[in-house]
């Protein structure tokens, strides 16, 4: 749009960003735009209309018409039509006269790729489909709900080509990990940058519970994305890969995830509002033996199978092995700790406004128990947008998102505590219901807790409040340019209380807390991000467009965390300051400063062929002047050859429709591989003698440490096929990130016993694959199938020895190993002979590999060690359909994750303590007495397949058009579930989770650690 007046021009030039009411208010003239859209012939009820300059909009009827009013200065106008699969197309009109009418008949044409579709890549900046180098997944918000998800990223799981969704942890709050295109990192995280509308945002993961598990017990533990709710969400854009990041630089270096969430629009206010009743099940038991007998000798009461401690894993008897047998009543603690858990989800929102102004507001509550008996999550919220034009060439929004949120939690993962622990570590001959005349539960084994002591007394909890806000400036100084501002805040603190009571039975080992526990863990999150952006597009010639981007970003990030926990409680009190010995007191903060500066230039030739370079500095104060400020450059192109008119008359026109060729290449940096202060030499204090002392961190500085560069290069195609129905997306990359941040062991004469430096290199090379068929789409039959396929190869190398090991609780043997994958498990294996035979020894029990032979041919000398192990999957599938006759609909999608191998620790525990399937087969004598303390030292055997094929939600619903006279439109009522089916052969609950939680290094292990739940859910929406 013009500026009337050069001296405000000028102002608004000079300003850059700063909001002024400066200006001449343009006479406003009122018009009225009917018609209707149909596609085959056929009417389109659901199509948007939308006229983008004046944020107005309205949804075409049953009948497939439309009426939109409204008012707005003399000019001339947009209007878009667009709907899901189909072509978009814009009509003009010019607006001369008040009270002017405009009509218009639009027929669209099918479009599976969806080119034409504006997808947002940056702060207020988006690009039609057609125009990008790189592949950009879209996820709507229809498809986002289909089986009531209570967060976004299980949402999200199977329906993203390239992306590693898992959940973590069963937990009502459980976490995820998304990792795009492999591990990116070895001593960061590998987790995409996520952002909504403009903020960015954390999704980290602060442990503020279980603070008695300090000694370094790992925990999948609760990310932040929990707090944000889906319905509020209109789309999610992912982008993968470097040549991505040149808005977000290298913040963005392991991907993006764009979420826009819900705006207004013109007209009366419109309500939605949505109820469903969640139902969370167990999906299926572990085998835990009833068989009535255990070996008997006396030394031998507690771990009757391998004679081994089940929290240290020593072996603690020998090879006289008694083989008397004792009768026993055995019980299966499952039943105890496991329960049906009931949930429901409310949700209320209101949208409207004018041509000027509009509104969006919503509020939601969310209350979900957890399958573990006392573990539940509830999480109010609310959200405003509002939008606001002030004149013809500057408007504003402000949006707030506020949660509260609290966790009852139960330990969860390998810490000891743990209920699933319970039931795979204790020899089930005590029945943990017992309790003595005032009711207090009794002791089980000497060294354990009752796990429903656990259950009942302990008392574990969070609570987070978080505020995430924004203010966005668009100025249109004149015609083509147009300059963004946003400010982000993402601010939010958890509260962890710990309390564990006294008992009134003792376990043998003091430390754990038989005298009362109780700690409080404070997190206080803050980070702000702003983003200035301006951009120029302008016509050179009748063929050729360019599009000019530069802007600079900031981001500050400050996060503090406060401990204090002790024993030795008083009578009744439940909080630290009942405690007689303090034992933890600590306060840290950390701050990061990142910033950037990025040009790029777009040019576009006949809307058909498009052209992009860009250039970016960035840089972060966790590392040191010299090595701050790096420039990255990008690359990338788009080729709409199709669109080509010797392609369109010739017989390649008839078999393939839409032909796009696209390639880009690009760096970015890694600025959050290292702590904030991970370059200095860091202190803590101690008390030595009853003075204060400080104590040097055995982690050496090291100034000169740098960010790690990855470079990328992905190419791939578009395609469509029989008259648009069959769409093919392609995408084959190969990512090298050089210069890995690793802190690595030295020698103590250096000073130290660590240092973390610059050393080796990492390998990504993959393959994309997104198929999208419209099977039928008329205007009572549409049936839509999708799927994707995504494969990655990670490799490390250089790294300047042969392997460094990743020091972890659970025993399994983690290790970064030249030449394998990241976090492969490197441990003892089982002795075979030279045709490959399992080399028993002499009694027929199994022994590890050994360097060398005896006389006899048995394994002697050192133990040897090998990969055993890859926790990274061999490919990665989704399978998905969306089907509607009539008013009905059917939504289902199937992931498959293949080639995952899992360390399962709760395999080898249950057969030590003499409660697994093997355990029962030496107690009946299908095995030789002492085969399962045979096979305790050898690591291989506690790997298991975790390859595994889910239904990850599927629904069925019904749509009522209009209930009682038109009061309630568009009512659906919708049966569904998530997880409904698991086909695997893992030798524990699930081959999913992970006991490591995000870790980068620890992947796929299984200890202790809550199980998804199969989930069932009835949802009824509706809008009036």
């Amino acid at each position: 749009m013009f500026i009337k007046h050069t001296n405000q021009r000028q102002l608004l030039l000079l300003l850059l960003g700063l909001l002024t009411s400066a200006g001449l208010s343009a006479q406003r003239l009122s018009f009225t735009i009917t018609g209707s859209v149909s596609a085959d012939g056929e009417a389109l009820t659901g199509v948007t209309v939308f006229l983008p300059e004046l944020g107005l909009g309205a949804v075409t009827g049953i009948d497939g018409d439309f009426t939109l009013s409204g008012e707005a200065p003399e000019g001339e106008y947009q209007a878009v039509f667009s709907y899901v699969g189909y072509t978009t197309v814009e009509q003009l009109l010019t607006l001369n006269q008040d009270g002017q009418d405009f009509n218009f008949v639009v027929e669209l044409g099918t479009d599976v790729l969806n080119m034409d579709e504006v997808v947002v890549t940056g702060p207020s900046i988006a690009s039609s489909r057609r125009q990008l180098g790189n592949r950009i997944n879209t996820v709507r918000a229809d498809q986002l709900n289909v089986a009531a998800p209570t967060s976004v990223t299980s949402a999200l799981q199977g329906k993203i080509p390239g992306a590693q969704i898992t959940q973590n942890s069963g937990d009502p709050a459980g976490g995820f990990s998304i990792r795009l295109r492999g591990a990116s990192t070895i001593n960061g995280s590998s987790e995409p940058l996520y952002i909504i509308d403009g903020v960015i945002i954390s999704n980290s993961t602060n442990n503020v519970t279980n603070s008695n598990v300090s000694a370094g017990a790992a925990q999948p533990g609760t990310n932040r994305l929990v707090d944000i709710n889906p319905n509020d969400i209109e789309r999610l854009e992912v982008l993968n890969g470097a040549a991505a990041a040149a808005i977000y630089g290298s913040r963005a270096s392991n991907g993006v995830v764009l979420i826009t969430t819900k705006s207004g629009q013109s007209g009366a206010p419109k309500f939605t509002y949505s109820t469903s009743l969640n139902i969370n099940e167990l999906r299926e038991d572990v085998f835990i033996t009833t068989f009535g007998q255990q070996f008997g000798s006396a030394e031998q009461r507690l771990y009757p199978i391998a004679g081994s401690d089940p929290i240290t894993g020593g072996l603690t008897v020998g090879t006289n092995f008694s083989t008397d047998l004792v009768p026993v009543t055995r019980f299966d603690y499952q039943d105890q700790v496991f329960r049906t858990g009931v949930g429901n989800d409310q949700y209320l929102s209101v949208s409207g406004g004018n041509s000027t102004s509009n509104y969006f507001a919503s509020v939601n509550y969310l209350y979900n128990e957890g399958i573990i008996q006392n573990a539940d999550f509830r999480r109010y919220g609310a959200r405003l947008r509002f939008n606001q034009t002030v004149t013809e060439w500057a408007s504003f929004s402000v949006g707030l998102n506020y949660s509260n949120s609290f966790a009852n939690e139960k330990p969860d993962g390998n810490v000891f505590w743990s209920p699933i622990n319970s039931i795979n570590i204790t020899n089930n001959i005590w029945d943990i219901t017992q309790r003595d005349e005032l009711g207090n539960l009794q002791s089980v084994e000497p060294t354990r807790v009752n796990p429903l002591s656990v259950i009942e007394d302990f008392d574990i909890n969070q609570e987070v409040n978080r505020v995430i806000t924004d203010f966005q400036l668009k100025l249109y100084p004149f015609d083509g340019l147009s300059i963004n501002y946003v400010l982000g805040v993402d601010a939010f603190n958890q509260v962890g209380n710990n309390f564990i009571p006294p008992y009134p039975y003792a376990p043998v080992n003091p430390t754990y807390f038989d005298d009362g526990y109780a700690a409080t863990v404070t997190s206080d999150n803050f980070q702000m991000n702003h983003d200035l952006i301006a951009r120029y597009e302008t016509q050179i010639g009748g063929s050729l467009t360019s599009i000019t981007q530069a802007g600079l970003t900031n981001q500050f990030l400050r996060v503090q965390t406060a401990t204090t926990a002790g024993r030795g409680l008083a009578p009744f009190v439940e909080t630290v300051n009942g405690a007689s010995t303090i034992l933890d007191a600590r306060s840290n903060i950390a701050r990061l400063q990142i910033w950037g500066y990025f040009l790029q230039q777009t040019f576009g030739l006949n809307n058909k062929l498009f052209l992009t370079v860009a250039g970016r500095i960035d840089g972060a104060s966790s590392f040191g002047p010299d090595n701050r400020s790096i420039f990255y450059p990008k690359v990338s192109g788009s080729y709409l050859i199709s669109d080509e008119s010797w392609w369109k008359d010739s017989g390649l026109g008839n078999a393939i429709q839409t032909l796009r060729l696209r390639a880009s290449w690009g760096q970015a940096g890694n600025l959050t591989g290292i702590g904030a202060y991970d370059r200095f030499n860091n202190y803590s204090t101690n008390q030595f003698l009853g003075l204060n002392s400080i104590n040097a961190s055995s982690t050496l500085a090291n100034p000169d440490v740098a960010p790690e560069i990855q470079t990328e290069l992905e190419f791939g195609f578009d395609l469509s096929v029989l008259n648009n129905r069959l769409g093919i997306s392609f995408t084959a990359y190969d990512q090298e990130i050089e210069d890995l941040l690793l802190t690595r062991q030295i020698a103590a004469s250096a000073g130290g016993t660590a240092i973390t430096t610059n050393v080796g290199t990492m390998e990504n090379q993959g393959i994309e694959i997104a198929l999208n068929a419209n099977v039928v789409q008329t205007q009572n039959v549409s049936w839509n199938i999708f799927a994707n396929f995504s494969r990655n190869r990670n490799k490390i190398v250089d790294l300047g020895q042969d392997q460094f090991a990743i020091p972890n609780v659970t025993g399994a043997p983690i290790f970064l190993v030249d030449g394998e994958p990241i976090g492969v498990f490197f441990g003892t294996y089982q002795a075979t002979d030279a045709n490959g035979n399992i080399l028993l020894t002499p009694d027929g029990l199994r022994q590890q590999e050994r360097a060398d032979r005896d006389a006899d041919g048995q394994p002697s000398g050192d133990v040897l060690r090998r990969v055993i192990g890859d926790p990274n999957p061999d490919y990665i599938l989704g399978i998905g359909s969306e089907l509607k006759v009539g008013n009905f609909g059917f939504n289902f999608l199937i992931e498959s994750v293949q080639g995952v191998d899992v360390f399962d620790a709760d395999k080898r525990t249950r057969q030590g303590v003499g409660i697994g399937e093997f355990a029962e087969m030496e107690l009946r004598g299908d095995l030789p007495r002492g085969w399962i303390w045979s096979i305790y030292p050898i690591q291989e055997w506690r790997m298991s397949d975790g390859s595994f094929v889910k239904l990850r939600e599927a629904a069925i619903s019904y749509t009522f058009p209009s209930l009682f006279g038109g009061a309630l439109e568009n009512t659906v009522l919708s049966i569904g579930g998530r997880n409904l089916f698991s086909i695997d052969d893992f030798t524990s609950y699930d081959p999913e989770v992970n006991a490591g939680g995000q870790s980068n290094l620890m992947r796929a292990v299984n200890f202790g650690t809550v199980p998804i739940p199969r989930t069932y859910t009835v949802t009824l929406r509706t809008n009036f």
